[in-house]
């Protein structure tokens, strides 16, 4: 998570969201305190019943999910990612220079 809350710092100045989602079970009773503790404030949403990560394909986690700025799904996979990495900087910048369809 402190990559992520890094990587949502960093990203915020181009446009780029960063959005953390729960499947806790336990819903925001779980998140908040969670995200108060580590004083995280990226966004996170909730999906205890999963079905956002249904419908995205998600069945392990940490699964990661790149979404352009017309919606649509364009990358994602399971595992630890380095978010700040060079080539995923390239891929973000690369993401933001297209037009929206």
């Amino acid at each position: 998570m402190p990559s992520v809350q890094r990587a949502q710092q960093e990203y915020q100045k181009s446009g780029a969201v960063v959005l953390a989602v729960s499947i806790d079970g336990q819903g925001g009773q779980a998140v908040r305190p969670f995200l108060a503790e580590h004083k995280y404030t990226l966004s996170a949403a909730l999906d205890p019943d999963m079905q956002v990560a249904r419908a995205l394909g998600v069945r392990v986690t940490p699964w990661t999910v790149i979404i352009d700025r017309s919606g649509a799904v364009v990358a994602g996979g399971y595992g630890p990612i380095d978010l700040l990495s060079p080539a995923f900087r390239n891929y973000v910048k690369a993401l933001a220079a297209r037009p929206p369809v």
